[in-house]
């Protein structure tokens, strides 16, 4: 279990360097101390095994300390953007009823939006180096305080593998974000494979550029902890603070996503990249620019991955092996892949069905959803809702999504939430959403509208940028008379895919 590996590495190397943050450098024994005391201090706001306990926080050593403190209370660590929209992150905050809610200052003001209903039954904790925000809820408690005066002992719960670890929420094809369920024993477990798949070991720092609320940056925390390692994260990713931060960390691997990539790859070049220290990228949608990459920032390998929220990561591609097109990469070790036609059979080599997987580190359930969590989990297999296909050697290569998910910046963005809010104005008769291709972030959002009355593209974009997140809300829209339907009125949204490019008028 992740807790065991961090307590055997406060034993085995107390003094080596777990966490670097602006400028912070945090020891794996000062880290288990810290999270302890976290542990306690949730424990004393009446958290027990099973409750949730929320983070809406920016990057920090208090996320990080926050998230292992609950976990060692034996509470479900739940993950979330206060910055969504009030609509979506208030849905969430309902659905997953945490019975401590732990902010900070540069998040606090948005869990005051007028349009957003805070949970009445949990205790808002204000958790930051000044904890003095103006703006905190009446009601909220200095939770930095609090772990100062907590005891930095082992707290007594006893945490098991089979027991809750994590709740996650992922957009769907509902329109209402689903809670994925983890277990101890998956928590993390997938760090070993990157370990072992792209030779990381103690000797590396992993830097990380995104959210530690979004897989990719906990991946990298999960990785550096299971090799023994350093991982090191910014506020926020910069693109003109960059290459001075890989040098400043001497981070030899990245964690981060193909769109900031592609965001490097349109600066100017500089010396600074040409004499960094990485070796390995992993760069999740970076396939279409793998090899300018490779070729301008002179790193060995940019590794893909596939997997999801749901069900963890798959495949990745190997360190070594030439890459092949269009493929994620082979199964990592105690994960099966099964291809399955319409009919239920499974696929021959090079067939396209959906993507089955057999994997202990997929979810154990969703959240409060026992239908859909017989729909996905049959017999030991999860079903992706993805298409693709194996090759002889068991590489697997990615076709489509089965599900209307549009995946723009790597964000999953649900077009069923986005036309949900659309239908709110009063001058929208019908909406559809779509995503068109888009070289930067892979796929942009694009809004169909049929009007009831008088309305301009500006007017829904502002309409949308109140009830949504930034990367929800479309840039790109087209009023139109009409949706082409089939005969049971469902709208036929390849068809717009297929009518569509980019056309349209560009907001944002």
């Amino acid at each position: 279990m992740l807790l065991e590996v961090l307590a055997q590495r406060a034993r085995e190397q107390p003094d080596r360097v777990f966490l670097l943050h602006e400028g912070q450098r945090v020891s794996y024994a000062d880290f288990e101390l810290a999270s302890n005391r976290a542990a306690h201090a949730l424990i004393a706001l009446g958290v027990g095994k099973g409750d949730r306990v929320t983070l809406a926080m920016a990057n920090s050593v208090e996320y990080l300390v926050a998230a292992f403190g609950a976990l060692k209370a034996g509470a479900i660590y739940n993950p979330v953007n206060a910055q969504l929209g009030a609509e979506e992150l208030g849905f969430i905050l309902k659905h997953a009823e945490p019975k401590v809610l732990l902010t900070d200052d540069a998040n606090v003001d948005h869990l005051r939006h007028p349009l957003l209903t805070l949970p009445t039954s949990c205790t808002i904790a204000l958790y930051s180096p000044s904890s003095s925000s103006s703006s905190a809820p009446q009601a909220a408690i200095d939770f930095s305080r609090a772990v100062a005066a907590a005891s930095q002992d082992p707290p007594s719960v006893l945490v098991t593998p089979d027991d809750l670890s994590t709740l996650l929420y992922t957009s769907g094809t509902t329109g209402r974000p689903k809670g994925v369920l983890f277990q101890h024993r998956s928590t993390g477990a997938a760090g070993k494979h990157f370990c072992a798949t792209l030779a990381i070991t103690a000797d590396d720092t992993i830097l990380a550029v995104t959210p530690l609320f979004h897989g990719n940056a906990w991946g990298a925390v999960v990785t550096a902890l299971q090799a023994g390692g350093t991982v090191a994260y910014p506020v926020a990713f910069r693109a003109t603070e960059f290459w001075p931060l890989v040098h400043a960390t001497g981070a030899t691997v990245l964690y981060t996503l193909g769109t900031i990539l592609a965001i490097l790859l349109n600066r100017e070049p500089s010396d600074e990249e040409r004499s960094n220290r990485l070796r390995v990228i992993v760069g999740l949608g970076s396939a279409p620019i793998r090899d300018r990459v490779i070729e301008r920032f002179g790193v060995e390998h940019v590794a893909e991955c596939f997997g999801s929220t749901d069900a963890g990561v798959v495949t990745i591609t190997p360190l070594g092996s030439a890459p092949r097109p269009g493929s994620a990469g082979p199964p990592v070790p105690d994960v099966g892949i099964k291809i399955v036609g319409e009919d239920g059979n499974e696929a021959g080599l090079g067939q396209s069905g959906e993507i089955l997987i057999h994997s202990p580190h997929r979810m154990a359930a969703y959240f409060r959803d026992d239908e859909q969590t017989a729909a996905a989990l049959r017999d030991g297999w999860f079903h992706t809702g993805d298409l693709g296909y194996l090759d002889r050697d068991g590489w697997l290569y990615f076709v489509d999504r089965k599900r209307d998910v549009i995946r723009r910046g790597g964000e999953n963005i649900s077009s069923m939430l986005v036309e949900k809010v659309l239908l709110q104005h009063p001058a929208v008769a019908e909406a559809a959403v779509v995503g068109v291709p888009d070289p930067v972030l892979g796929q942009e959002v694009k809004a169909f509208v049929v009007a009831r009355s008088a309305v301009t593209p500006d007017e829904l974009r502002m309409f949308a940028a109140e009830r949504l997140a930034k990367f929800q809300v479309p840039r790109l829209w087209e009023l139109r008379e009409s949706l082409p339907k089939t005969p049971t009125q469902r709208v036929e949204k390849y068809k717009l895919r297929e009518q569509s490019t980019k056309g349209g008028t560009l907001l944002g």
